[in-house]
């Protein structure tokens, strides 16, 4: 009972930090001259994977390696099948040209790209030295196309009317606030779900392989689900995408980069030849869903979530 009650205590931080953190990062995307979806991939994406972060540096240090691998990939999985699938149930996500023709073919690259590295049944420090060489050429990237974004935000900025400098210096402050408190809610009451779920699945007699692609995933995802929900809700669709693809990517190159720095990481055979994979197929699903009306729809959104609850199910009911 007292895990229940911090699981659910954290659920309700989740949801309250979510919602100041996406109205404090739209509101900056726009006074920064900034384009939303570049916010979503790099401000809210960053923010909504520290939580996966914080497990895999603590797994790493304490040798739990296989909770660490399998945190990122369910991670990933959760991060498109679960809260893209909610997101879209919630309201349809318009899909931009630039993701049909960057950024979702780049997550099938990094991820094709991760498991061509591990194939040989491990992730070492040269492997992620140069997962963090590709997060720094990803910075630049993203940096780089939201220069060539200015009619969308000159719109939205003659949309909102032009405040004076003291307004917009005050308002800036407020929204760096709100980000502040979205990000420290959701980093602790993530890591109270986390903490919670851990112990609960052991009581049930599971594996730190499956704890970590599933209650583990799952739960270290809930930042992401509550940040790329509310913005849905808000009609942000291009933060709540861009939080997916930037988290997913940030995961692959920064988290799983420094994990393996500090130490090598040895792949279970199944990590291989299954669980990377489907996350490679849940990243090429993206693309034929989107092309339909350049936008994942509420059937497009069913479907994704049905297919996380398969492979949820399934991880559940078949792995030892």
């Amino acid at each position: 009972m007292p895990q229940i009650l911090i699981f659910f205590v954290g659920l309700a931080g989740l949801v309250y930090g979510a919602d100041v953190f996406v109205k404090g990062a739209a509101s900056l995307a726009l006074r920064l001259g900034v384009s939303r979806l570049v916010i979503g991939m790099t401000l809210v994406g960053f923010g909504t994977s520290l939580p996966e972060l914080s497990v895999n540096l603590s797994a790493a240090f304490s040798g739990r390696l296989d909770l660490a691998v399998g945190n990122i990939v369910g991670s990933n999985i959760a991060n498109i099948g679960l809260i893209l699938g909610i997101a879209a149930l919630v309201a349809p996500l318009t899909i931009h040209v630039s993701l049909l023709k960057l950024e979702i073919p780049l997550l099938l690259l990094v991820s094709a790209g991760l498991w061509l590295l591990g194939s040989n049944g491990q992730l070492g420090r040269p492997d992620g030295a140069l997962l963090l060489l590709g997060f720094v050429g990803l910075l630049l990237l993203i940096g780089y196309s939201g220069r060539h974004e200015p009619r969308q935000i000159e719109a939205d900025i003659v949309e909102g009317g032009v405040p004076s400098s003291v307004d917009a210096t005050r308002a800036t402050w407020r929204d760096l606030a709100w980000i502040g408190v979205g990000f420290v809610l959701l980093l602790v009451a993530s890591r109270l779900m986390v903490g919670a779920a851990v112990d609960l699945a052991r009581l049930w007699g599971m594996s730190e392989l499956v704890i970590g692609l599933t209650i583990v995933a799952i739960g270290t995802s809930l930042p992401e689900l509550a940040a790329s929900t509310m913005a849905a809700l808000r009609g942000e669709a291009d933060i709540a995408i861009g939080n997916v693809l930037g988290s997913n990517l940030f995961n692959i190159l920064l988290i799983l980069g420094v994990t393996a720095v500090i130490t090598p990481l040895p792949l279970d055979p199944m990590l291989i030849r299954v669980q990377i994979p489907v996350m490679i197929l849940f990243a090429a699903l993206l693309y034929p869903l989107s092309l339909r009306g350049r936008s994942v729809g509420r059937p497009a959104g069913a479907l994704l979530l049905s297919a996380f609850f398969g492979f949820l199910v399934w991880q559940l009911t078949s792995i030892d």
